[in-house]
């Protein structure tokens, strides 16, 4: 439950905040052991909290890039050798954002109160994923916190910066597809049913190029407002058919038989987040099992999370992981070879950073190579639709031009 409370400091001085807590009893005594002194501790005004129900949504958030950036924080303050509790402290003064601040308060307050650091994490599951705690965990058992954090950056600075390649290599050419949107609408739209009156005025049989576009544009104009219609409902029954797993491991298969984009992209993108997560949790201490079972969450895939875990349950059997990641063929031929080297050698974790390492590599390129024919091909899709536009509507101008003639 989330409190607020009002107390003084050992100056005197009035403290006030708002935290979360089992009961008021246990903040009770949680701020005596802080050293403070409760004067007043009640429970939140449910009714005036949400009443910004929309706003809070957005302003309760924790981007991606600020986790990477704590981590990192967190990682450099622990290897100089300062206290947990000091590091948060330290980091949750500097941020920027106000409910990410508030919530390493919370965890902070939570670790003083005698909890875990991968306990406290716990508790804000839409913040820190399984694989965070987990990891986190393994560092505590180790009791290498300031190592297992530091490879936990490296982690999350690794799939932020896929992220950002992605992102930015679809950035251009998904722009050059909006605009060609735009132009045909605008064409379709304000151009073409002008040049229709002008054509009916003049009584002219019209070409044929001339008539099929000036069919389609009537036809636009006439059914946009059911095409929109029927374009809502198809998006929610989408929405809806996504909620059952039968339908989304359908369409995850279905993404993985793509053309060009299923195998270039999709598998070794995923392919790449199954290496790295296995490897960065084997490197923390976890074990094949757990990190295998956590694995198989991460890569947000469900075909590719049920292979996952229909090898964990033979390798809980006694089977070699290399064995059984041959015998499926979601799975590519490297990726078995390197996690038998790893076997072999002990240090699976280790081949599975470079694996995906390898397969980071792969897609940047291909993604290179994709943008760059993408590219000119949606500037030919534009300027051909210009083109068939441009004869259809200036034909009949020239017919009309000979026939005075």
């Amino acid at each position: 439950m989330e409190l607020k409370y009002i107390a003084n400091d050992k100056s005197g001085k009035r403290v006030t905040g708002v935290t979360r807590a089992s009961s008021i009893a246990s903040l009770v005594m949680r701020l005596k052991n802080d050293g403070l002194v409760p004067l007043k501790v009640a429970a939140v005004n449910l009714s005036q909290k949400n009443g910004n129900g929309f706003l809070n949504h957005f302003r309760h958030q924790v981007k991606s890039k600020e986790l990477v950036i704590f981590t990192r924080q967190l990682a450099a303050i622990l290897s100089a050798g300062l206290l947990l509790t000091e590091a948060l402290e330290t980091i949750s003064d500097d941020l920027e954002n106000p409910y990410f601040s508030k919530l390493i308060g919370d965890i902070k307050s939570d670790i003083i109160g005698g909890s875990d650091f991968s306990t406290a994490l716990a508790k804000h599951p839409n913040i820190f994923s399984k694989t965070y705690i987990f990891i986190v965990r393994s560092g505590e058992a180790t009791g290498n916190l300031h190592k297992t954090i530091t490879d936990l950056a490296k982690y999350l600075e690794s799939s932020e910066r896929m992220k950002e390649k992605v992102k930015s290599a679809l950035r251009y050419p998904l722009f050059i597809l909006g605009f060609a949107i735009f132009v045909v609408m605008i064409i379709v739209f304000f151009l073409i049913p002008k040049f229709k009156g002008m054509f009916m005025s003049a009584g002219a049989q019209l070409p044929l190029l001339t008539r099929i576009v000036v069919g389609v544009s009537e036809f636009a104009v006439q059914h946009f407002g059911i095409f929109l219609i029927v374009v809502a409902i198809l998006w929610g029954l989408a929405w809806y058919a996504l909620k059952f797993p039968k339908v989304r491991f359908l369409l995850d298969v279905l993404k993985f038989n793509l053309p060009i984009i299923g195998k270039e992209i999709i598998q070794k993108s995923l392919i790449s987040r199954y290496c790295r997560t296995l490897g960065i949790l084997l490197a923390g201490g976890v074990g094949l099992s757990s990190s295998l079972e956590i694995t198989s969450q991460v890569v947000d895939h469900l075909a590719l999370g049920q292979t996952i875990e229909r090898v964990r349950t033979k390798v809980i059997g006694g089977a070699a992981i290399s064995e059984e990641i041959r015998s499926h063929k979601i799975f590519p031929r490297l990726v078995a070879k390197m996690t038998a080297v790893g076997e072999r050698t002990g240090r699976i974790d280790d081949m599975m950073k470079r694996t995906a390492d390898y397969y980071d590599e792969e897609l940047e390129i291909t993604l290179q190579n994709l943008t760059a024919l993408l590219e000119p091909a949606l500037i030919v899709f534009i300027g051909g639709i210009v083109l068939i536009v441009v004869l259809a509507l200036y034909l009949p101008i020239f017919k009309l031009s000979t026939a005075i003639r």
